[in-house]
């Protein structure tokens, strides 16, 4: 009985023991949105916004804090992708513990650029306006302030939230609509 007790607890280490490649590999489907959003790792960045699986198509978006290989983002079109997505076994500790790779891009969709959007410029007392070569979102992309100038720098300095309404002006460059 105890020989038996034993040859069981060995099989069943074995069989947990083994690794699972599917659990390691598999395909999902995603949706990158048309604007890229702020967030904050090591340090402030600019993110993709993403739908995954169940939630394409609801008014859900997570900042995504990762790349996708081979993917090339273009502002003002949203994406819809199929993409593989890998376990890494001991990332670094800033990074993420799974490798995402473009297998399709399965459809496009251009937006208009009069289309408006929210942006975080400000969250809990961190600046993503960048102002040492003309006004910038975290160094990367112009902002038109248009005639709210006065009243964004009023707003950076006093409170620690601030978002702003944009629209597209170019693939580079966008103009602010109003401020939160």
């Amino acid at each position: 009985m105890i020989k038996n007790q034993i040859l069981l607890f060995m099989i069943l280490g074995i069989l947990f023991s083994c690794s699972n490649d599917d659990n390691q590999t598999q395909t999902i489907e995603m949706r990158v949105n048309h604007f890229q959003s702020t967030g904050i790792a090591l340090e402030p960045v600019l993110t993709l916004l993403v739908q995954k699986e169940d939630d394409i198509g609801t008014n859900s978006w997570d900042n995504f804090y990762s790349n996708i290989n081979g993917f090339n983002y273009e502002p003002g079109t949203i994406y819809n992708l199929s993409v593989k997505t890998e376990r890494i076994n001991n990332p670094p500790a800033d990074g993420s513990s799974i490798k995402y790779t473009l297998v399709e891009v399965t459809s496009t969709q251009e937006v208009d650029n009069d289309i408006l959007f929210k942006i975080d410029l400000k969250r809990n007392g961190e600046n993503f306006i960048t102002t040492e070569s003309g006004l910038k979102l975290l160094y990367q992309i112009d902002i038109d302030c248009n005639n709210l100038c006065e009243e964004l720098e009023t707003a950076l300095q006093s409170q620690d939230y601030v978002i702003g309404t944009f629209k597209r002006i170019s693939i580079d460059e966008i103009q602010l609509i109003e401020i939160e």
